[in-house]
């Protein structure tokens, strides 16, 4: 699944941290799913011109030629990879160090940039990460069982096949009559487990029943997936499966309202399926959003909130940010100085200087704060623009 979460920022962290004495290369393109884009490789294209303009900075920190084509091979290998280039998505994350690669195919569209810094910059898929970045839809239809990952303006389909059983009428044996649901009177193994149907039992325990323990299985399954992730999850089909879903499921964050769908055309054209789930989970977002910025002009200027984008770093750094509100845009280059626990801002980039706004971005998500991104696909944050940071502390 080629999703960034934030275990993958996690990751990441942890290399560049661990890795002594090397540069971190980081590289973001805009791409596309299809169309003539695809078909005459201009993602390639652009791909290749990263990775000369990757070389252009290593060299600016006098790396020598050779670490320089050691530091980009697994992006020259990339680029070679033709079945890579035609399965794309909006965008494309690649980072790069010493020993180590990563690359993430995105559903939102990507800047055309590259950094080669002390540190990997992950400001363009903080969006993705943050309370209002994204969600899922589980659709639970007898044919087919599916999942897709969404952002306001985009989704996408989630290959489950190998974790999760694809359909309910294979699974529980029905026999299907018109839009109606019978049973045959048999013995079924769903999880490992025989359930006797038959005399002794009405229709409607059956029914309830043998669901039951599909939809335990349905959930497991994705749990090994979606075990760390907190978004929302909308749940598309019957009200009656989706609500034993809903019973029995570990996941958090399941939308309460469910959305129904006309199990031919939603599926088969997924801008049905986004549309009914985006008109339930948008407003849950945007009243999340709403709701926490309020918090915080509750208690501004009490000493428990900044606007100080230097202290709002240095306090991430320490942990002690309980929401964050970011407007990315240009870098804010600086660095914290871990002796004075205090970050300083630069007017221009120096060597081991990272971008302020980054780094108390995901500080705050790698120590469990919450990260709204304002004016991200409409969920606009009410401000003046003389802010690019607002942090709500947690004490």
């Amino acid at each position: 699944m080629a999703l960034i979460h934030k275990q993958d920022i996690e990751r990441l962290l942890n290399v560049q941290n661990n890795t002594q004495n090397a540069l971190c290369i980081s590289i973001y393109i805009p791409t596309h799913r299809a169309g003539h884009e695809t078909l005459n490789g201009s993602d390639q294209i652009l791909f290749k011109n990263k990775i000369k303009e990757a070389k252009a900075l290593l060299a600016r920190h006098n790396v020598s030629d050779a670490e320089i084509e050691a530091y980009l091979k697994p992006a020259e290998e990339l680029l070679g990879d033709g079945k890579f280039w035609r399965h794309q998505a909006e965008g494309l994350a690649v980072f790069i160090t010493k020993g180590f690669s990563a690359h993430y195919t995105l559903p939102v569209k990507m800047p055309d940039v590259v950094y080669v810094l002390d540190q990997f910059y992950f400001t363009p898929v903080i969006p993705l990460l943050s309370q209002n970045g994204r969600f899922f839809v589980l659709s639970l239809n007898r044919e087919k069982i599916s999942l897709h990952e969404a952002t306001i303006d985009k989704i996408r389909p989630i290959d489950i096949t190998s974790i999760v059983p694809d359909s309910m009428n294979k699974a529980l044996k029905f026999d299907v009559k018109g839009n109606d649901q019978d049973f045959t009177h048999s013995t079924t193994t769903v999880n490992g487990t025989n359930i006797v149907h038959g005399p002794g039992s009405t229709k409607g325990d059956e029914e309830h029943e043998r669901v039951r323990e599909f939809m335990i299985e349905v959930d497991n399954g994705l749990q090994k997936m979606l075990h760390d992730e907190h978004v929302p999850l909308v749940l598309a089909g019957v009200d009656h499966y989706c609500s034993i879903y809903k019973q029995h499921s570990k996941y958090k964050n399941i939308v309460p309202q469910n959305i129904g769908i006309n199990e031919n055309a939603d599926l088969a054209n997924s801008n049905g399926l986004h549309e009914k789930a985006l008109a339930v989970v948008k407003p849950l977002m945007q009243q999340n959003h709403t709701d926490s910025l309020a918090r915080y002009e509750n208690v501004a200027g009490t000493g428990v909130t900044s606007e100080d984008l230097a202290t709002v770093a240095a306090e991430a750094v320490h942990g002690r940010i309980e929401t964050l509100f970011i407007a990315p845009g240009e870098p804010v280059w600086g660095r914290y100085d871990a002796k004075n626990a205090v970050a300083e801002i630069h007017d221009e980039y120096h060597r081991g200087d990272d971008d302020l706004v980054n780094l108390a971005a995901t500080k705050t998500l790698a120590q469990g704060g919450k990260v709204f991104v304002s004016s991200y696909n409409g969920l606009s944050e009410s401000t003046d623009g003389s802010a690019n940071v607002k942090a709500l502390f947690r004490y």
